[in-house]
């Protein structure tokens, strides 16, 4: 009588043996199971931090920086001259080794990556320097003071040429030229390098 019971009860789990054993089949095709995490931290790779000015003058002015002829100064601004969304880096560069009778650098700096790389380098630029809403060659014209060195005292229209900003800042000079209306570096915004 047992055995009839045993039997009766394998008779009724056959339909869902088949139904179990019919669905392990449908799984052979499944995609495999998504890999578990494991418990180990994940090493965050770390980006070097973007080039200041400060490190682009030191990069590239060591003999200034490294000069006895005084503390040499800068001042910085950001904007984007080329409308492309990333801010281009102006610096003023000021101290004996920067500087004559009709002023001081500026340079124009492009971001790449995390470097700064130099567009163009302008000599006798007087503080203020702004931005004009005018372009040239897709880039936004510069306004600069000038004065001191024979220069006639103005502001200086600094236009892209499709490949730099002209090298001396006496180019373009307009006596009687409006002030510049915004400026981005200022005649107190200097600090030294330190």
């Amino acid at each position: 009588m047992r055995r009839t019971s045993s039997a009766r009860t394998v008779l009724a789990f056959a339909p869902l043996l088949a139904l179990g054993l019919s669905l392990a089949a449908c799984k052979k095709d499944a995609a495999p199971p998504e890999p578990t995490s494991s418990a180990e931290p994940v090493e965050e790779v770390s980006q070097p931090a973007p080039m200041t000015a400060e490190d682009w003058i030191r990069a590239n002015h060591k003999d200034a920086v490294s000069s006895d002829l005084g503390q040499q100064q800068y001042a910085a601004a950001e904007t984007d001259l080329d409308g492309d969304g990333t801010p281009e880096v102006l610096v003023y560069l000021g101290g004996p080794m920067f500087c004559g009778t009709g002023g001081c650098n500026l340079a124009v700096l492009e971001r790449e990556g995390g470097d700064l790389i130099q567009v163009s380098e302008t000599s006798v630029v007087q503080l203020p320097v702004g931005v004009l809403d005018s372009k040239s060659h897709g880039w936004r014209d510069l306004a600069v003071s000038v004065s001191g060195g024979g220069m006639t005292e103005g502001i200086s229209r600094l236009r892209f040429t499709g490949s730099r900003y002209p090298g001396n800042a006496s180019v373009e000079v307009s006596a009687d030229a409006a002030p510049i209306s915004k400026p981005l570096i200022t005649e107190d915004a200097l600090k030294p390098l330190d």
